[in-house]
């Protein structure tokens, strides 16, 4: 099994070069900040943090992941939040809504888009907008599968 340690490392090389809608480094203004969130759930949680945008936005594959030694129920988290190519992000947000960590997962990196929403108001207001609704109609869904869980 892999540790936290190589993974963070893992995903700051798959993730090299990329820059957040502020143009921002994205692993430190994105990844981190994420698995900070998932810090009080545990290292799965922050190994399930770093790396769920890897599969979207990197050539890495669910085989890697899985022979870099990435826990199962990491990867599922991480494939739960994968948004696949033309897919409608409804779906997208049900099928993290149904996996308890990738539900976590998919609730941190609503809460870090949300919170970054200000700063891109100024930059592009239209598209701050547009994220604002698409963020918080995600997170209400997502908080009610919390609520429906009965393992919660």
């Amino acid at each position: 099994m892999t540790t936290l340690e190589s993974v963070r490392d893992l995903a700051r090389r798959a993730h090299a070069g990329q820059v957040d809608k502020m143009g921002r480094d994205y692993y430190t203004a994105h990844l981190e900040p994420i698995a900070e969130r998932l810090a009080p759930l545990g290292p799965d949680a922050e190994m399930a943090g770093l790396l769920h945008d890897i599969l979207e936005d990197t050539d890495v594959t669910v085989a890697e992941l899985t022979d870099f030694g990435v826990p199962a129920h990491v990867i599922r988290a991480v494939v739960a939040v994968t948004k696949n190519d033309g897919e409608d992000y409804s779906a997208a947000i049900e099928r993290a809504a149904a996996d308890p960590l990738g539900r976590q997962v998919k609730l941190a990196d609503n809460a870090q888009n949300l919170s970054g929403n200000a700063a891109l108001a100024e930059r592009d207001p239209q598209t701050a907008a547009r994220l604002k609704q698409k963020y918080e109609t995600a997170r209400e869904r997502l908080l009610a599968a919390v609520c429906d869980d009965p393992a919660r």
